[in-house]
């Protein structure tokens, strides 16, 4: 299990220098040490040892095992140095001689220099460390006001110790590189503490703050100079972090967030029913908004401006639970899945990330609710799924009704045509250039599909007259008549890959789940649901 510390800047900024003065774009990892021992020997958790505070025993066995024990990955988020280019001037509070008097000496301040982020920092390590470790450094966190100067004040929160919870956290960025050198491309080059950067700090406070100077030393003078002490810095090093490069794999939605809910009142059998789907995927889109609040991206809301083409997919709402060919991660017997599309910023994930973690409890009615029962985990989208069975044939059904994306064309347009029209809309970055406009694009997707040996092995009308179950919005051209499908995906998209279909495939439509049968299996008994792959 991990340990992780996250950093959360509430101003979006973040300030701090380097030890040679330029602007620290990144908090090192040695300024995270610096920050806990501050509220180490000044927080709540310092020990009164006569005027003075002292670092309590566990907390300082807390950062030695820091010293030795470097975080082995960071998540960096985007981020832009801003440069400064104005200049306040401020009392220095000491004096500085001039031909008529004494002066007060100004020193320059640009105030306009920052590091704007778009997201948070966290640094982990991927063995969990003590038990008691963990717990001090969980405690310690709370109470660091900021880093770097004042003008950055951080959340630190900590998630991996026993008993204390945990979040949706970013995927690293970059990892440490031992074996780097001084022309190893690529990478930030980040301070640590190493063995004795404790005591090292703690004499530089005793220096500072110990027995005050003599009147003598301590009187005025006409041409004066700070006395502020920097402290040493010889047990601090550098070490590198490099990139992470991960390849996500090519499809609608390569990577999938799972939360796992419970229910409020009495546990559902069989998870979320076919009928609730849209409504329980809708309920949990405006929560993860109202999380948000103004500014919430466009890939999230659906909101695209005027001129701009919004892209194939976006943010996809479904629900899995244990009657799906699915490993789920202990926690709960259903996981709310957040689908996230392919060519999503970074930016943006982390808006996501944070709003899953807001994310409580959501409302599908006033007498049906879930609750978060536990921290989200990202998992590939390309491999959600069970393997599928040696001897068997992976088809897969809607888990709830697809609802057709255009009206329908001239000329014996079917619900199998529907699917897979739909299925091209869903594939089509993966498609590469299909050509055409309208009504020869649709049946060149349609065509192209195919060819990917995709097939309609059925396809039939929802017969009701509350389509509203089904379907949230569509646009002016689409027609709402639900369907459920069996269809065989062929080689268009891996047999483990996450998919939906349809106008509303985004809200909680359409989903597309295994069933796996015996190869030789009849037809008839395939669509009947009478072999073990069949639904329950």
């Amino acid at each position: 299990m991990t340990f992780t510390i996250t950093a959360e800047l509430p101003l979006g900024t973040y300030r701090g220098a380097a030890a040679d003065g330029r602007v620290e774009a990144v908090p090192s990892v040695s300024r995270l040490y610096s920050a806990l021992l501050s509220a180490a020997g000044l927080g709540p958790r310092a020990q009164s040892t006569g005027d003075a505070l002292t670092v309590a025993d566990s907390d300082a066995q807390a950062l030695r095992w820091l010293e030795e024990n470097p975080p082995d990955e960071v998540h960096i988020p985007p981020l832009t140095v801003n440069g400064g280019r104005v200049v306040a001037y401020r009392d220095d509070g000491t004096l500085k001689k001039s031909k008529a008097s004494l002066a007060t000496r100004k020193l320059g301040k640009t105030p306009d220099v920052s590091v704007a982020v778009a997201g948070r920092f966290t640094w982990t390590w991927t063995q969990q460390p003590p038990p008691a470790v963990a717990q001090t450094l969980t405690e310690l966190c709370p109470d660091v006001p900021y880093l770097g100067t004042s003008e950055s004040p951080v959340r630190l929160r900590a998630s991996g110790a026993p008993g204390a919870g945990g979040e949706a956290l970013p995927a690293a960025t970059h990892r440490l590189d031992p074996d780097a050198g001084l022309f190893t491309p690529g990478g930030w080059d980040l301070e640590l503490p190493v063995p004795g950067r404790l005591d090292e700090l703690t004499a530089s406070h005793r220096a500072a703050t110990g027995t005050p100077p003599s009147v003598a030393r301590d009187k005025y003078g006409t041409d004066e100079g700070s006395t502020s002490a920097v402290p040493t810095r010889e047990a601090v090093a550098l070490a590198r972090y490099a990139p992470v490069s991960e390849v996500l794999a090519d499809v609608p939605w390569p990577q999938v967030m799972l939360v796992p809910i419970t229910p409020a009142q009495e546990p559902a059998r069989g998870g979320i029913g076919e009928r609730d789907r849209v409504r329980s995927a809708v309920a949990v889109h405006r929560a993860l908004i109202r999380i948000i609040g103004d500014g919430a991206p466009p890939l999230v809301t659906g909101a695209y401006p005027k001129g701009l083409r919004p892209p194939t997919n976006r943010i996809a709402v479904h629900f899995l639970d244990a009657s799906m060919p699915v490993d789920l991660p202990s926690g709960g017997d259903m996981w709310l899945a957040l689908m996230i599309p392919a060519g999503a910023r970074p930016s943006d994930l982390e808006v996501l990330a944070a709003a899953a973690d807001g994310l409580t409890s959501f409302r599908t009615s006033a007498t049906t609710g879930y609750t978060v029962s536990g921290p989200a985990r990202t998992v590939s989208g390309a491999m959600l799924w069970r393997d599928r069975p040696t001897g068997t044939l992976r088809l897969w059904r809607t888990a709830s009704p697809a609802i057709p994306d255009i009206r329908g064309l001239q000329g014996g347009w079917t619900f199998a045509d529907t699917a897979l029209l739909s299925l091209g809309f869903v594939v089509r970055d993966q498609l590469g250039r299909v050509p055409g406009r309208r009504d020869e694009l649709y049946r060149n997707l349609v065509a192209r599909v195919g060819d990917g040996h995709a097939v309609v092995l059925d396809a039939s009308p929802v017969r009701t007259s509350r389509v509203q179950d089904y379907v949230h919005k569509v646009n002016d051209h689409a027609v709402i008549r639900p369907y459920r499908a069996t269809v065989s995906l062929g080689d268009v998209v891996p047999d483990r890959c996450v998919l939906a279909l349809g106008q509303s495939r985004h809200l909680g439509g359409g989903l597309l789940v295994p069933v796996d049968v015996p190869e030789g299996t009849a037809l008839a008994d395939v669509l009947h649901g009478t072999t073990q792959g069949g639904p329950r």
